[in-house]
């Protein structure tokens, strides 16, 4: 795992910038430094700001952390927002939505590519003015009497960074205890599995309790 999170630059967006800051010839240099993650009115610049903002960071191909396997790389935003669209060295890769919700998208060909990139985000938090008809789903950061009306806290929130995994992903994991006493649980376990190549895996599942293996499961799956 690698930390994209650190000083990135800002300005708001507009529609000439949409059209040329993804560009990764594109200058920023007068672009607003700011540190990611934030809330945009945290920083003096856009105290007053409600959006959208346009974000640009570099960073180069990282190395592989396990040479035994050919890598995948995900590129994973904990937390925009409250939507954004991404850009990888001028190329779209994505759009999301939700502040709470992580997004993933793979990167691997991308990195690949080339040494150096750049990574665009464009983010935005529309104003909830009336309460009747809001449509973002952002909890008490828009709808709290503790918080002023006019507070509208966009921006990438979360941590930024690159993940590597091996072929096969484990995507989600939903692990659920049906029934328990004091001689024995049941567990029902839910697990996706992402493989850009149709392929036969193993699924080890161990409960252990301090060190101490309890039960080990494995199960053999076909992947599409």
């Amino acid at each position: 795992m690698i930390d994209l999170s650190g000083t990135w630059r800002a300005t708001p967006a507009t529609d000439e910038l949409r059209r040329r800051a993804t560009d990764p010839q594109f200058s920023d240099d007068d672009w607003t430094p700011v540190t990611v993650p934030h809330h945009w009115r945290s920083e003096s610049e856009f105290a007053t700001f409600d959006g959208p903002l346009f974000y640009r960071t570099n960073f180069a191909t990282p190395s592989a952390t396990d040479e035994t396997i050919s890598p995948r790389w995900w590129l994973q935003f904990d937390g925009i927002f409250y939507q954004g669209d991404v850009w990888l060295d001028g190329e779209y890769i994505g759009d999301t939505e939700g502040y709470f919700a992580p997004h993933t998208f793979e990167v691997t060909e991308a990195l690949a590519k080339q040494p150096d990139h750049t990574l665009s985000v464009e983010a935005t938090c529309a104003p909830q003015k009336k309460r009747t008809s809001k449509r973002n789903l952002t909890g008490v950061f828009q709808h709290w009497d503790c918080i002023h009306p006019d507070w509208n806290p966009g921006g990438i929130w979360q941590p930024v960074r690159l993940i590597q995994t091996g072929q096969v992903r484990l995507e989600r994991v939903r692990v659920l205890c049906t029934h328990a006493n004091e001689r024995q649980a049941t567990f029902a376990i839910r697990a996706n599995l992402e493989s850009k190549l149709a392929r036969a895996v193993t699924v080890t599942t161990t409960v252990d309790d301090a060190g101490t293996t309890m039960a080990v499961d494995e199960q053999t799956h076909s992947l599409a």
